[in-house]
Formats: C-alpha cells, structure tokens, sequence
C-alpha cells in the first residue's frame, strides 16, 4: 500500500514515482495533446500498455485507467473514472484501489479468451492472472455492436455455441506481468 505523502499533490506526481524507474518503465505523456490525452506507461520487454486517460489540468482527477496488450482482443475495460469524474480523484482511498487495480497487468499478468464467428472477434473475456480456468473475470467484451443488441435472442444461442466449442473458433492467450 502506498500511502499518499505529502510531497504527493496529484495523479502525476504519484505516477511519476510509481513508475520512476526508467531502467524498468517507459513514460510516454501525450496529455498535452488536445487530441490524445493519455499519459502511457510501458514495462520494458512487456508489449502491455498502462493508460492513464484524460487527467484535467491540475492532475486532481483522472477520467480513467485501462490497460491492454496488442497481442490480444481483450482488455482491462474502464477501471477508474468512466464518466463519474469523482471516481477519479487524487485521495487515498483512489491510490490504494489504483495500487490494487495495477496488480493484475504489474505483478499477476491476465488472460484473454477471444471467440471469432465468421473470422471475426464475437467476445472477449479477460481473466485477471494467468490461468484462464480460475483468474477473477475483469471484463467481457461484446464485439458486434448494435447487431449484436438487435439479434439479442440469437446472438445468446451463438454465444452458448461458441463457448461450448459447436461453431466458431477460441484463442487463449496469457499475458504475462510486466514485472517479469
């Protein structure tokens, strides 16, 4: 647990010494692109990207975390802040849930199961550590969009074919933590 002190002020500060080690991580700050907004942290040797998503000028809130690896479909989902910019701000009780959120693509690694239908992804399952069988689900991830929500009824039975292996087509891939 890393207790905010009070040299600390903000988010960017925080990242800053979270990832200080520039032997280990690489800090890419686009934030200042109006365009872009996201502030990356990448581990060397790790193809997993830590994103920090649209902190506001001061750093006293931060609309979101995700993190994800081009290997795969899957990713972390919204961790943070999403819409409710409350969620994201600079206090203790954020910094300990950050730590604990960081844990799964640092230390634990993550699985991501990707079903395709037609050659294309349906879903994507990411799995918190690096067994697929037992890891705590992160997120689901539904890649059909608006025809997947108009063939609701259909789009279940396609679902239930999928995961029991009857049509389409299954990739597990294990991401392994950035910490290795």
């Amino acid at each position: 647990m890393m207790i905010i002190s009070t040299d600390i002020k903000n988010w960017k500060e925080y990242l800053e010494r979270k990832f200080s080690d520039d032997s280990i991580f690489t800090i890419t700050d686009k934030t200042n692109i109006k365009s872009n907004g996201i502030y990356t942290i990448t581990a060397k040797g790790s193809e997993t990207v830590i994103s920090f998503i649209w902190p506001d000028n001061d750093w006293l809130t931060i609309d979101d975390i995700q993190f994800h690896n081009p290997k795969v479909k899957g990713w972390s989902g919204e961790l943070l802040g999403g819409n409710g910019p409350k969620k994201g701000k600079f206090n203790q009780e954020n910094i300990e849930y950050v730590n604990l959120i960081l844990d799964t693509p640092l230390k634990k690694g993550w699985t991501s199961t990707d079903y395709y239908l037609f050659g294309k992804v349906f879903k994507s399952i990411s799995k918190e550590g690096m067994n697929p069988k037992s890891g705590k689900e992160i997120l689901t991830d539904f890649n059909f969009g608006c025809i997947g929500t108009l063939l609701f009824p259909i789009s279940i039975l396609i679902n239930i074919g999928l995961i029991t292996g009857i049509i389409g087509k299954k990739e597990t891939r294990i991401i392994k933590p950035m910490m290795e």
